[in-house]
């Protein structure tokens, strides 16, 4: 709770007043605690506790958790899931982007506001369901942050559209006198992963005394790239090498790949009895100087654990497995000002303006055109093939150089002849650096007019973003300089040589959001509980977002890529209004509705009723919600948009039964998707994810949700304070982008009917079935948004705090918080069985129980904290095969117990001192014990379930330190 210095000096001169008096008459007690806000009610109050279940995260708990951001805070609190994008993550369609989606259902059903108004999300498009608005959470400077609210039930009736599943709300500070510097600086177990921050926050003037004060801060921080390769340690790299060779693969960490930047070379033979092979009499050597350590016969040994084949003496391997990046590197600088003007002693303008810059660095391994070896008939055909936005397909034939060509190390000899080569592209650049830079000002009227609470403000928001992949081969280069010997095979080439195969692929982007609102509240009539009060508002808002890729990203011309871009502008505006009502001294009414119109898809009709009820005054309270709410279409969705993504299908293998009519392949050439199109890790061959083209849907309907909430609040002591309660979500009209496998099972169903449309298979007449037309194997599909049905999701949330003070021992106080998921339930098409997701990490990840139990201990100036972190194991797409296949594989899982996602469990350790004047030290312990048991199968880095958040590093040590002077 918050307090104007004049109105805590009016309640301690009560105080006083009323101790002197004694045993005086009674008199007046002169006491005057402010009304704030609070998250989820549009009027003041000086009750914090409101019918709707609000979590608050101080700024003292944000600087002493530990966490290097605060979404990795966020993301340790059991109500938010683990579908939220990391900004580590090291590859994706928005790198250094960080959500935050709550119950499972998506960023894009969690709403994330400032000071309780909205930020413009990131300007690309992101097809993966449930991020159709992609809105940042660390972009705010931390020591601007005065708490963060979390809002654990729906909020559409508030807020409008997206607050489904719950609100973030930064709440800044208001008012802030003196200097703050703060640091810290942390690394994973040898260094890895090394990350600093550092702040500086100033303040000057007094609203009560000068009428005015400005303050303003800026953070700084950064963080390493780590490589798979300095994570060796994590994890028990040793057993999943064991499981890696029962399952028929090779060991990680090894020299595993053909394509090598030394590049091998091979025969093109005339007949296809040796096609395809690496191994035997089509390999004819290596170029350039391959190290010992990669060289058949030197490094490696001819025969490999996990290789079926004998690896010919002189070929030269690559080994990715060093090369692979787990996070990106990051640089992130964040800045505030905020100066607000006291107009008269109950009416305050005020303007803050915010700005940050992320620049995200990621590192891909070294290009490989392709690793298809072809015969003499099939030199001219495609071996790598894309799928245009138009619909037709783009390809390029193998990389074949002449007897005669100057890099062909068979040239001038007695067995010149034409070979085929591998290449890994070492020379080109692999980085993928994504800039965000955003942009927030917000201009208001806040205070009281003629008995209204005034909250006014107009906002413009905007987001800037740049996505440059390095050095992407170019179809329409590439064929050019092999003919024309430009660009050199076995040999590093100059920028100028490298500039006749590649260029960066560039796509940019720019989304705002201009609004403008009038909120207002009053006091209306007395009832028993006390004054019934009224809330009216109105809102106007534009959003705009642009997308575009380069002209050679939108001609097609980078192989393997397909431009993904967007354009849209629409407008809406909303009216809504809340009534609190007081009817007794124990029991609180609350209702809010609000009225939306978006000029795209149309009308939102939103409410949401609410009580909370003393049954016990101060020990024991019943509270509730029942709302329902709604989501727009995002304008990537429902508007002018062309998108591409690669996707699979985890529950089972799908065949093209044109294909493979019976389990086997009759295509011949086969194809590795002839069986399995959608890529099942659970059946082999797997060729991986399959392209798909995306179209957007302008007849698309908004998202709809019903939301309930039940629970009490128990305090028997002033010490002791605890809160049970229930939640249940229904989403109705889910957009989603078409399932793959819902398209292929209409296909094979009725191969001639409408699904046909949507399965593109490859034009080259070599690859066809015998007098079969358009026969050859499926390379895309192409899928559409649309609404489809429902999701349900119900659990409980439980929170206990126990303070224990002690004269001799200082004070302890223990915390604990959780949520239990009793089920996740999702129907995609009308009349399908329900999905139970509950409890497994097959769609998505929902584990059953999420808890943490934190114990502080503060004595003198001294502070320690221990936290423990629980997440129940989960089972995955494999786990069934897993409990009852007796192949060596699955034995060996089951053996380890290693068939589910594994359970986690947490020890994080903390201290913090205050014995210096002015000074907070602070250091922190995080994953103490070095747990690295949250892996799908045999813990590895690898295997982490959480592939780009901080917890994938192990074991985490940080130290801070905060001067700060007022």
């Amino acid at each position: 709770m918050q307090f104007r210095p004049t109105a805590l000096a009016l309640a301690v001169v009560g105080l006083v007043s009323q101790a002197q008096a004694q045993q005086a008459a009674p008199a007046p007690e002169v006491q005057k605690i402010e009304r704030v806000e609070v998250t989820g009610s549009l009027i003041k109050r000086t009750d914090k506790e409101t019918p709707s279940v609000v979590q608050t995260i101080t700024r003292d708990e944000i600087r002493n958790s530990g966490f290097a951001t605060v979404e990795e805070m966020l993301r340790s609190v059991s109500s938010i899931d683990t579908s939220s994008i990391s900004d580590g993550a090291a590859s994706g369609f928005v790198a250094g982007l960080a959500t935050i989606s709550m119950r499972g259902l998506g960023s894009q059903g969690t709403l994330v506001l400032i000071n309780g108004r909205r930020i413009a999300p990131v300007a690309a498009v992101d097809v993966n369901f449930g991020r159709g608005n992609l809105v940042s959470a660390n972009t705010i400077p931390r020591a601007a942050i005065e708490r963060v609210d979390i809002l654990k039930d729906g909020a559409s009736a508030s807020y409008g559209s997206d607050a489904m599943a719950g609100v973030i709300n930064y709440i800044l500070r208001k008012e802030y006198q003196g200097f703050e510097v703060t640091s810290q600086v942390g690394a994973a177990d040898r260094g890895v992963g090394k990350n600093a921050s550092a702040g500086f926050t100033f303040g000057f003037g007094s609203l009560d005394s000068q009428r005015f004060n400005i303050f303003g801060g800026i953070d700084a921080f950064h963080r390493d790239a780590v490589g798979y390769s300095e994570l060796k340690h994590v994890g028990d790299l040793g057993t999943y090498n064991q499981y890696q060779n029962t399952n028929g693969a090779l060991s990680r960490y090894e020299a595993s790949s053909v394509s090598s930047q030394f590049t091998n070379y091979y025969k093109v033979p005339n007949t296809t009895s040796f096609a395809g092979s690496y191994f035997g009499t089509n390999f004819l050597g290596h170029m350039g100087d391959c190290p010992a350590a990669n060289e058949v016969g030197k490094g490696v040994p001819t025969v490999q654990t996990g290789v079926a084949q004998v690896l010919p003496v002189g070929m030269c391997r690559f080994n990715a497995d060093e090369a692979a990046e787990a996070m990106a590197k990051q640089d992130r600088v964040n800045g505030m000002v905020r100066g607000t003007f006291a107009v008269s002693p109950d009416l305050t303008l005020f303007a803050d303006l915010m700005v940050a810059k992320t620049k995200t660095t990621g590192t891909g391994t070294k290009y490989v055109f392709n690793q298809t070896l072809v015969t003499q008939a099939q030199r001219n055909a495609n071996v790598v093939t894309w799928p245009l936005l138009s619909g037709v397909f783009k390809g390029l034939p193998a990389i074949i150089l002449n007897a005669n060509h100057p890099d062909n190390p068979t040239r001038g000899t007695a067995s010149a002849q034409d070979i085929q080569i591998i290449p890994r592209f070492e020379d080109l650049k692999t980085g993928d650096i994504s800039d965000l830079k955003q942009t927030r000002l917000t201009v208001g009227l806040e205070g009281q007019i003629g008995g209204w609470d005034i909250d006014s403000a107009l906002l413009f928001s905007k987001i800037d973003s740049e996505r440059t992949q390095q050095d992407r081969v170019r179809a329409s280069l590439l064929p050019a300089a092999i003919a024309n010997a430009t660009y050199h095979f076995g040999k590093m080439n100059d920028r100028a040589a490298i500039a006749t195969i590649a260029s960066d692929a560039v796509n940019t982007g720019k989304s705002t959001v201009m609004s403008g609102d009038l909120r207002g509240s009053r006091q209306l009539f007395k009832l028993d509980g006390g004054n019934a009060a009224i809330a009216l508002g109105v809102e106007a808002r534009k959003e705009k977002l642009d997308s575009t890729p380069d002209a050679n990203y939108l001609s097609g011309d980078y192989v393997g890529l397909v431009a993904n871009g967007t354009s849209g502008t629409r407008k809406s505006w909303a009216a809504y209004t809340q009534l609190d009502l007081p009817v007794l001294k124990s029991l609180e009414l609350q209702l809010a509705a609000r009225h939306e119109h978006y000029d795209d898809f149309g009308n939102s009709n939103t409410g949401k009723a609410g009580f909370k009820w003393s049954a016990i005054p101060q020990t024991l309270a019943f509270r509730g919600t029942a709302g329902t709410g709604f989501r727009a279409p995002s304008l990537s969705q429902i508007g002018n948009s062309f998108m591409m993504s690669f996707h699979t299908f985890s529950l089972y293998g799908v065949p093209d039964k044109l294909r493979c009519p019976n389990g086997v392949s009759i295509g011949n050439p086969s194809s590795t998707r002839d069986c399995n199109v959608l890529g099942f890790s659970g059946l082999t061959p797997n060729p991986g994810s399959i392209p798909t083209v995306i179209s957007a849907n302008p007849n698309l309907k908004a998202e709809t949700s019903r939301s309930m909430t039940l629970g009490a609040i128990f305090s028997p002591t002033k010490n002791l304070e605890m809160s049970l309660d229930a939640w249940y979500f229904k989403r109705d009209n889910e957009i989603r982008a078409q399932r793959g496998v819902d398209v292929m099972e209409a296909y094979n169903a009725n191969p001639t009917g409408p699904a046909a449309a949507n399965v593109l298979r490859n034009p080259d007449q070599a690859t066809w079935l015998p007098g079969v037309q358009n026969s050859g194997p499926i390379i895309a599909l192409i899928r559409g948004y649309d609404n489809y049905r429902w999701t349900k999701t119900s659990g409980l949330d439980y929170d206990a705090k126990l303070r224990v003070p002690t004269q001799e021992m200082g004070t302890f106080t223990f915390t604990l918080s959780g949520t239990y998921t009793a089920r996740f339930d999702q129907v995609v098409l009308a009349g399908a069985t329900p999905d139970r997701y509950v409890g497994t990490g097959i769609a998505l990840d929902v584990p059953k129980t999420k808890a943490s139990l934190r114990v502080d201990w503060r004595r003198a100036d001294w502070t320690t904290w221990a936290r423990f972190s629980h997440t129940d194991s989960e089972f995955s797409s494999t786990t069934g095969t897993c409990l009852t296949s007796t192949t060596a594989a699955n034995t060996f899982l089951r053996n380890g117990d290693y068939c589910k996602i594994g359970a986690e469990d947490v020890l994080d350790l903390g201290v913090a001192y205050r014995g210096f004047k002015n000074w907070i030290l602070t250091g922190s312990v995080l994953n103490a014990t070095a747990n690295y048991t949250q892996a799908s199968g045999v813990p590895s880095a690898w295997t982490y379930w959480n592939p780009g958040t901080p917890g994938q590093l192990g074991r985490r040590f940080s130290v801070g330190a905060t001067y700060s002077w007022e």
